[in-house]
């Protein structure tokens, strides 16, 4: 018995290793995930490129397949919880970035809501993002996802919404981040 123990020692560590190797700052392997409870999956990722206008968050039940957006998110945000999920299922999480400009649509307050308009230069985007700032912001977050080719768009604020700061951003979709599999427990 006690040969064996050396050898169970070193192989947890080889085994260990490479998931400490590819924290947060490994460029190749920006994201992150970690069971937090049975069915709650915490994210966290870290991209300081210049460039970046956000990331979009997605997931997918099986490896290939098909991805759902989970959230599109500024570029300060860098964690995401992912809560109340099916126990005893692997879940597949990707981070893909995006880029774009921003315009300034015309706006129109309708009885029950705001319209957006605007002129559509883009001949190559993936869709447009209305991005509010909220009173005493520094910060613009997607609050709406627009289909490409598309010049105007209803939005319904919440009462303190209503006399933010608004902007569409045309965005095309750029690299995708490595996978993270986690299965959920109970």
């Amino acid at each position: 018995m006690r040969g064996k123990a050396p050898i169970a020692a070193s192989a947890a560590l080889i085994l260990a290793l490479p998931a400490c190797s590819a924290d947060a700052t490994d460029p190749e392997r920006p994201l992150r995930g970690v069971l937090t409870t049975p069915t709650d999956i915490d994210l966290d990722w870290q991209d300081t490129r210049p460039s970046i206008a956000g990331h979009v968050l997605e997931f997918a039940t099986e490896e290939s397949g098909p991805y759902t957006v989970l959230k599109y998110l500024a570029p300060q945000v860098t964690s995401y919880r992912h809560p109340d999920l099916l126990p005893h299922t692997t879940f597949h999480y990707r981070l893909r970035s995006y880029r774009g400009p921003t315009a300034r649509p015309t706006r129109t307050d309708l009885a029950d809501g705001l319209r957006f308009t605007w002129t559509d230069d883009s001949p190559d985007e993936d869709g447009f993002l209305l991005e509010i700032r909220k009173k005493n912001s520094h910060r613009y977050d997607p609050v709406a996802v627009v289909p490409p080719d598309t010049e105007t768009t209803d939005f319904v604020p919440l009462p303190d919404e209503r006399h933010a700061t608004y902007r569409v951003r045309a965005f095309v979709l750029g690299e995708q981040s490595n996978e993270v599999r986690l299965t959920t427990g109970q």
